[in-house]
């Protein structure tokens, strides 16, 4: 079904606006990335408030009428979007009343290495943990989160008096995401083996085989695909055209399945470029989720299985 033709020149100006915004928050995505990782502790998660945090950040600045700090704008709505997550599946606890005393200004910080920090966070309630967060990592002033989380700025004081008073109890417990993610898995299903075999030998028409009239490919924050014909005619075409060396291996990421992508590089023989999950029923890919312009992500991925990353932007860009 052809578009209406006003409908795509919306598309073409709303295109335009996005890669405009991808390039200005771009600093600021390797920060946002861990900012996410240490609220959720899992980088499956981390990903998916990253990506809610840049559809909701371009989706409100028509909205604004203001210039603002990028940075703080982005830390704010995905701050926001974690503790409205939270709501919903519990009732969150009065975290922010003002203590009787406030702690001095020049109160210093405590000596405990961020790793401590980091497993401290865990217990906290999460208004708490993205308050500690923004200011013991990211370095946000009391007064700039308490912009962010739209309160005072003596009731953040006390939030982080008391947690830090609680940070000098807290145990030095090793968290770690060790025999959660590795490769050089045996597929589960014959369809997996299939599609790795087609990946590897870069062969289409044996991919689009595998998957269903309908499949959806999500090329996560970039593009979505709805069909084979679509497939065939953009993400294919583009994987046929680039000839670096590349296969995919199965694995398992912080506990999920998934295809590992490598490439062959000019200084690497094998370095990670990209994560594929598939959802199969009926013996086909009905749709899958293409982590290609994850930077973080990838970079977080590559270094568990102890291997260098190679990665392709924050979006994709048309070959030269």
């Amino acid at each position: 079904m052809e578009k209406p033709e006003n409908l795509e020149n919306l598309e073409r100006s709303i295109n335009e606006l996005r890669n405009n915004f991808v390039s200005l928050t771009e600093p600021h995505r390797p920060a946002l990335w861990r900012f996410c990782l240490r609220l959720t502790g899992s980088a499956w998660d981390a990903e998916d408030l990253v990506q809610e945090t840049m559809m909701k950040a371009f989706a409100r600045l028509a909205y604004l009428g203001q210039v603002l700090d990028m940075k703080a704008y982005l830390f704010r709505i995905a701050s926001n979007s974690f503790i409205d997550q939270i709501r919903k599946t519990k009732i969150l606890p009065e975290e922010l009343e003002i203590a009787a005393e406030i702690p001095n200004e020049t109160e210093k910080r405590p000596a405990e290495t961020r790793e401590a920090i980091e497993i401290l966070v865990k217990t906290l309630p999460p208004r708490q943990r993205v308050i500690v967060l923004l200011s013991e990592v990211f370095d946000f002033t009391a007064a700039e989160i308490a912009t962010m989380m739209e309160t005072t700025e003596g009731a953040i004081k006390a939030a982080l008096h008391r947690a830090r008073t609680s940070l000098k109890a807290a145990t030095t417990e090793q968290m770690t995401s060790e025999g959660q993610t590795r490769t050089g898995i045996t597929p589960p299903l014959p369809i997996i083996e299939r599609y790795i075999d087609a990946f590897n030998k870069l062969d289409p028409e044996a991919l689009l085989a595998l998957l269903d009239p309908s499949v959806v490919n999500d090329i996560v924050g970039d593009w979505e695909e709805h069909g084979k014909e679509q497939m065939k005619k953009f993400s294919l075409h583009y994987w046929v055209l680039d000839k670096t060396p590349k296969w995919v291996e199965y694995g398992i990421f912080e506990g999920r399945p998934v295809l590992f992508g490598f490439r062959k590089t000019a200084r690497h023989e094998k370095t990670l470029s990209e994560i594929i999950t598939l959802n199969i029923a009926d013996n086909r890919v009905i749709s899958q989720k293409w982590y290609f312009f994850n930077v973080d992500m990838i970079h977080y991925a590559a270094k568990l299985l102890g291997v260098p990353a190679e990665t392709h932007g924050y979006r994709f860009s048309e070959p030269s």
